[in-house]
């Protein structure tokens, strides 16, 4: 404004710019999930890739639908303050209860964490079973009926130096200890065993595996397209086996992105280290399945609650699986898994 002697003052009050703020966490948020989302594709290659789903998988349509309805869905983008970005123990080597009180809790949908301005490493989903279709809730029931099957044709991994406690078993194809070389996860014993019980079939065993893969692998697609393109483009740029591969080489379809897969069970868990693995990312699934202690034969194989469990699985389970749980225990377990199998 003018003063007595005609000179203009200037405002030192900083000058303000409507949503500057607004825009510049949006920016943020854009950065946290873009490594989640899918590069553009041509409308050629869709139809392509869409035809080799649809004739791999029979879910495919109904899956193609909540792929749309996923695109809606609101995603919780929790993005790290500076002052949260380290260990609050470094000293302790199994994370207690109460130093994990001083974490962001993520409880239900769908939400990303990321270092503001950074990109993303974590994306985590909560679906609860009472709220999945009936074909959604019997694709997870078939999945754990595999997985329990599998463990009949591969043995624990034995403790590999990271591992604390608990039991793993892999699945799939992995390099062996000669150069260039590799092959399926199997234990002879158990094969012998399983054929001795005339209970192996090996056209059904691989229907099964491929069922199991490709259920996986649109799960993945629908949690996080881009990072199932990175998986893929892995496998193919070096010409990997498919976990879904009874042989080698086979032609790749839509649905293959990765070599194997490990199941853990029984409170397992690692000490700290690091992995030098050719992917980026881990998928990690938890399936809350009966609860040990209280099931009963008409229990349901999944549980939303009331379940006991520790780890990824509950120690009863493995019990259940190496032969070695009280009969009380597993009683009701045995028929779940025998009735599940037999709906399925």
């Amino acid at each position: 404004m003018p003063n007595s002697e005609n000179q203009t003052i200037t405002s030192k009050r900083k000058r303000v710019r409507p949503g500057k703020n607004v825009k510049r966490w949006e920016l943020k948020k854009k950065t946290a999930l873009q490594p989640f989302q899918a590069a553009s594709t041509n409308p050629s290659q869709e139809q392509e890739d869409e035809k080799g789903i649809s004739s791999t998988h029979s879910a495919t349509q109904s899956n193609n639908n909540d792929t749309n309805n996923n695109q809606k869905e609101k995603i919780f983008v929790y993005l790290v303050p500076p002052s949260h970005q380290f260990d609050p123990k470094p000293s302790e080597a199994i994370t207690t209860q109460q130093t994990l009180q001083l974490y962001q809790h993520f409880t239900h949908g769908t939400c990303v964490a990321a270092p503001r301005g950074e990109p993303p490493f974590c994306k985590v989903k909560y679906v609860p079973f009472d709220t999945m279709s009936a074909e959604e809730l019997q694709g997870w029931e078939k999945l754990v009926c595999h997985f329990f099957d599998r463990t009949n044709y591969v043995a624990a991994v034995k403790n590999n130096g990271p591992q604390m406690d608990g039991s793993m078993w892999a699945d799939g194809w992995r390099k062996g200890s000669k150069k260039e070389s590799f092959g399926r996860y199997c234990s002879v014993g158990k094969l012998v065993k399983m054929m001795l019980l005339a209970n192996y079939n090996p056209q059904d065993e691989a229907a099964s595996i491929k069922e199991a893969s490709d259920f996986i692998s649109i799960q993945l697609q629908h949690l996080a397209p881009g990072v199932f393109e990175k998986y893929r483009e892995t496998l193919i740029e070096n010409n990997l086996p498919s976990m879904s591969h009874m042989e080698y080489p086979l032609p790749y379809d839509a649905l293959d992105f990765a070599s194997f897969l490990t199941l853990t069970m029984f409170d397992f868990h690692n000490g700290p280290h690091c992995d030098t693995d050719a992917n980026h990312w881990t998928l990690v699934c938890w399936i809350p399945i009966f609860n040990p202690r209280n099931c009963s034969e008409d229990d349901p194989i999944l549980a939303n609650d009331d379940f006991d469990m520790l780890g990824a699985m509950s120690n009863a389970v493995v019990a259940h699986i190496n032969g070695t749980a009280p009969f009380l225990e597993v009683a009701g377990q045995e028929k779940q898994v025998s009735n599940a199998q037999k709906k399925l």
